[in-house]
């Protein structure tokens, strides 16, 4: 199961519903065969009337079009195998010998006389390969009223085919995922039948498909309390109690599945696996121990538990980071999953050696970076990379920690390393360029990312937006406008970058200069004029470049060009003066 749990094994499922439709072996002339023995007397009474009695019903059957009656001598014959007798076949002997001969369906009845000399009959049809039975209710016939009694079972029977028929439609309605149709014919079997098991967990899958949970998961129930080993009932229950929100419930459904396989290493991985996607980690990670504790060492078994206590760390992160204050940092309850993580993964390691997935190898780096342990995160990231030399998402991992350890220019070593494994790779010049930044290196970050904006216009556009938001924030923001005008400036030496993207940049450049220009002219002397007016000039010239980006900000351009303009006749009336 992944994500949601997919139609699985549709055809085999739908076949399942009527086994015998699948078996050639059991059919005679295209009809199934019935295994009818003698009916069974009880408390004394005497087995004429029982004999007497199935043979009018074997008769009965011998014109329907789907099913037929074994002979009696056929019956004897195949009892003879076995040494017994005809009148030996009780109703356990008769679905035993019915399975071992392939005979898809049995009827048993057994019956006792009442005190008026008539008799008590009850009867039930099985299904042999579904381990299925449809009973019969018991009724009363006169003394001399076998006819009559073959009659009733041959009419029940007849009952029985309907919900077969109505079974087999509903799964061929569920193989080709017609959820209504398929629905619609398990109601109709089940209306004759409801003792039957397998239609009615068809019709919680059914009803699973049709994503209505609750009524799905009441029908389960029903399969389950009918029969407690049902493994296929047990196994979803516990996956749609899982995603539905009870993990306690979908754990106890799982658990009892498990019971009936408690050795079985690749069921339990299995299961784990589905109750960790179905949004329940920790719950597998509990399944996975106990298969652990038998197995200390099973590699495949500390994999699942290495990955599922990482996912709990994860999903304990992500959901501890929606409105916290302090952004970044670990939440408590996800530092345990994470060392959980490192352990079983260590281990993995260690005797898989090379071939360890990357996968695992990552997480554990992952995990030493989310916990702040910057040193054993570069310590791992050396010690994998001599066994995954060739692998680029270690390498950026390696260089994410260098950099957050204060070494940066390791870091973008680490980084030059990535890119000559893979050239194309889609966030490593970024993240260079955005370290750069950081740490005050603009004209290095803009050699970096012009080399990886050349031939990529959506990677220009990216590396402009990284280095505008950080100018503008650490600028505008802060009336720092030389810096931001330095940040503006830095970003429009960018190659390939988009008219609407030029335009934005030269607005906040001549915007950041004249902001400069204004607190300059301010003592509006002679020598402030002369050291301004080029600023006012140039910040016009750039505004006038800003296209209509301006109003995206709602900023009035014609007004702020005729503020500028204003400043430009000032400062050359202050310079004419004074000359």
């Amino acid at each position: 199961m992944v994500g949601r749990l997919k139609t699985v094994l549709v055809f085999a499922l739908a076949a399942a519903v009527l086994v015998p439709a699948t078996q050639a072996s059991a059919q005679d002339g295209g009809r199934f065969r019935v295994l009818i023995p003698y009916f069974t007397p009880l408390e004394g009474a005497k087995d004429n009337f029982g004999k007497d009695a199935s043979k009018d019903l074997r008769s009965l059957l011998q014109n329907m079009p789907t099913h037929v009656a074994m002979e009696e001598s056929a019956i004897k014959d195949a009892v003879k195998q076995f040494k017994m007798k005809i009148e030996d076949l009780d109703c356990i002997r008769t679905r035993q010998l019915a399975s071992q001969t392939s005979v898809p369906v049995a009827i048993c009845a057994s019956y006792t006389q009442q005190p008026d000399k008539s008799w008590m009959v009850s009867a039930e049809v099985w299904d042999i390969a579904g381990s299925e039975s449809f009973p019969i209710e018991s009724f009363q016939v006169a003394e001399r009223g076998r006819q009559e009694a073959a009659q009733h079972i041959f009419d029940a029977f007849e009952r029985y085919s309907t919900t077969v028929r109505s079974a087999a439609i509903c799964g061929d309605y569920f193989a080709s995922q017609q959820w209504e149709n398929a629905l619609r014919n398990c109601d109709e079997s089940l209306s004759l039948n409801p003792a039957a098991i397998g239609t009615r967990y068809l019709r919680a899958r059914i009803l699973y498909e049709m994503d209505n949970f609750p009524e799905s998961l009441t029908e389960l129930e029903r399969v389950i309390d009918a029969n407690p080993f049902h493994e296929d009932a047990l196994q979803l229950a516990g996956y749609i109690a899982t995603t539905q929100g009870d993990a306690e419930a979908g754990r106890d459904y799982y658990r009892r599945y498990l019971d009936i396989n408690p050795g079985n290493v690749a069921i339990r991985m299995r299961i784990a696996y589905e109750m960790a996607q179905a949004g329940d980690p920790v719950g597998a990670m509990e399944f996975i121990q106990v298969g652990l504790d038998v197995e200390p060492d099973n590699v495949d078994l500390l994999e699942q538990y290495g990955g599922f206590a990482f996912s709990a760390a994860l999903a304990i992160q992500q959901e501890a980071s929606v409105g916290d204050q302090d952004a970044g940092a670990v939440a408590p309850e996800a530092v345990g999953y994470y060392r959980e993580a490192i352990a079983a993964y260590g281990k993995v390691f260690q005797a898989k050696g090379a071939d360890t997935p990357v996968g695992h190898l990552a997480n554990v780096v992952s995990a030493h970076i989310q916990l702040d342990e910057l040193e054993d995160a570069i310590a791992m990231s050396e010690r994998v990379l001599e066994t995954h030399a060739m692998e680029d998402r270690l390498w950026v991992l390696y260089a994410d920690a260098l950099q957050r350890g204060g070494r940066l220019d390791d870091a973008i070593a680490a980084l030059d390393r990535v890119m000559e494994i893979n050239p194309e790779h889609p966030s490593a010049p970024l993240r260079q360029g955005n370290w750069l930044i950081q740490a005050g290196r603009l004209d290095d970050a803009v050699t970096v990312l012009s080399k990886a904006s050349a031939s990529d216009a959506q990677r220009a556009e990216q590396a402009a937006r990284m280095i505008f938001a950080e100018a503008y924030q650490n600028g505008n923001q802060k009336d720092n406008y030389a810096y931001a005008a330095q940040g503006m400036a830095a970003a429009k030496r960018l190659p390939n970058l988009s008219t609407a993207m030029t335009s934005q940049l030269n607005f906040w450049h001549g915007y950041s200069i004249y902001q400069l220009a204004v607190k300059e002219q301010e003592p509006q002397t002679l020598q402030t004029a002369q050291s301004s007016l080029p600023k006012f000039n140039q910040a016009v010239q750039f505004l006038n470049q800003s296209g209509d980006y301006p109003a995206s900000v709602n900023v009035n351009l014609q007004q702020l060009l005729e503020n500028a303009q204003t400043y430009v006749e000032i400062q050359d009336a202050i310079i004419k003066r004074g000359r």
